[in-house]
């Protein structure tokens, strides 16, 4: 889909900022924030994690406490009447969350007469682009029209703040000749998220699907265990990331917040994957390099 300058991802998340900033006072939800940056909710959560480094649930939060920080100062309204206003549901979880900002509860702060905002609404600047364009200057994708692809492997849930991902892997590799109808096309790594993903409730603590597996012809033969996985056809744009898995993320930003906005190409709804072949010597080694295939269109 041709790229235009109102229609960037600059722009949508702008637009999606301002939407939140207008209506701090008012209900958000994750869907209808997302609806102004015309995205899904989860891909316009992990878009705006990459850009802005935060997840929509803890901006709003953030955002809601520093504002209410005014109306400490400068009213004498109950703290009670100010949580509400800011839309939490009583002055325990406010003050939380107060807390969490400030490192001060809302009543000390009232008391000390600060007037210290510490977490300002975040605003695009081209120097975010800029500085990813340094350290990524020959990553040009291929561009590729795919057919599904099966997968058998082992999956486990787990959470960022909670991975448990290498634990799986190495249960995978010793029985990865199991799986006697290998395409040998190289190892896959995918993330499956739930479509029920909430403003409250997208956190690092959220629970996802986590695959290790390889790819199949078909289904007729599954080791014990283990399971089958479907990856959609489509569109994709193959880059490729080199060195530890350490620095995966940043090549994640390069290509979300650096790539996708000056491309011609949005981010699709389909599974984002990784695949790991002869060039990968493990998650440590400073020169394996693994496949990340964005899906597009």
């Amino acid at each position: 889909m041709p790229k235009h300058s109102n229609d960037s991802y600059f722009n949508r998340i702008s637009k999606a900022i301002s939407f939140i900033e207008e209506n701090l006072k008012s209900e958000l939800t994750l869907d209808s924030i997302a609806q102004q940056a015309y995205y899904s909710k989860y891909h316009f959560s992990r878009v705006f994690t990459a850009i802005t480094g935060e997840t929509v649930g803890d901006y709003v939060r953030k955002r809601r406490v520093s504002e209410s920080a005014h109306e400490l100062i400068l009213t004498k309204q109950p703290i009670i009447e100010i949580a509400e206003r800011y839309q939490f549901d009583s002055q325990q979880s406010y003050t939380r969350a107060f807390t969490s900002v400030f490192e001060i509860s809302p009543a000390k702060y009232r008391k000390k007469g600060h007037r210290l905002v510490p977490f300002d609404r975040y605003t695009l600047s081209p120097s975010d682009f800029d500085r990813l364009q340094k350290d990524f200057t020959t990553a040009t994708p291929h561009i590729i029209n795919a057919q599904e692809r099966k997968l058998v492997g082992l999956k486990i849930e787990t959470s960022l703040s909670n991975d448990t991902t290498t634990a799986m892997w190495q249960e995978f590799m010793p029985r990865r000749h199991e799986i006697k109808n290998n395409r040998d096309t190289g190892y896959y790594s995918v993330q499956v998220h739930n479509d029920t993903i909430t403003l409250d409730t997208f956190t690092e603590d959220i629970l996802f699907e986590k695959w290790a597996a390889i790819e199949v012809p078909d289904f007729d033969h599954i080791p014990n265990g283990m399971s089958s996985y479907s990856l959609s056809e489509g569109k994709y744009a193959v880059f490729m990331h080199k060195g530890p898995v350490s620095t995966f993320q940043k090549t994640m930003d390069y290509i979300l917040r650096l790539w996708l906005p000056n491309s011609d190409y949005e981010l699709d709804t389909r599974d984002i994957f990784t695949v790991m072949g002869e060039k990968y010597h493990g998650p440590f080694h400073p020169k394996s390099e693994e496949e990340v295939w964005i899906p597009i269109k």
